[in-house]
């Protein structure tokens, strides 16, 4: 009896967060965002804007990079990340320490964070034995957060 009180309060929940939703209507993005961000990524591609709570974030796919940008409501920046493959798109000096110091390993991925004070990259890299993760900073700082074994 207790867990079918419990799941009739749980649905009734649910469908009031549903109305509240509903009755907030589609959001509306700051023209002066949209005109801003169209100006730095004219080639962007799946363009997606979502609102959640006091911020909004884009979604896009710019040179085969796909990118997702937080923005508060005033249209400042707060944060971004980028999905890429290529190494090429490192700084320099990231790229040569990771080539020195894991000469036998290739990169499958990297994120790369960023806020106005601080970039990091992400670096999945492979062997035939391994994958690791390693944790990179703008000035070339590296270090291994993760290692798997290969089956």
């Amino acid at each position: 009896m207790k867990t079918k009180i419990a799941g009739i309060g749980f649905l009734f929940l649910l469908f009031t967060q549903l109305n509240v939703r509903a009755d907030k209507g589609p959001f509306t993005v700051n023209e002066k965002l949209i005109q801003a961000f169209q100006a730095a990524f004219p080639l962007a591609e799946k363009v997606d804007w979502i609102e959640s709570g006091d911020h909004y974030f884009v979604h896009f796919k710019d040179h085969e990079i796909i990118s997702e940008i937080e923005y508060d409501h005033e249209g400042n920046f707060l944060a971004s990340e980028r999905y890429y493959k290529s190494a090429d798109l490192l700084p320099i000096h990231l790229a040569w320490a990771l080539h020195k110091k894991f000469p036998n390993k290739t990169v499958y991925g990297i994120t790369e964070t960023s806020t106005e004070g601080e970039t990091l990259y992400y670096i999945k890299m492979e062997d035939n034995k391994e994958w690791i993760t390693v944790k990179g900073s703008s000035d070339g700082i590296t270090q291994v957060i993760e290692r798997f074994n290969k089956a």
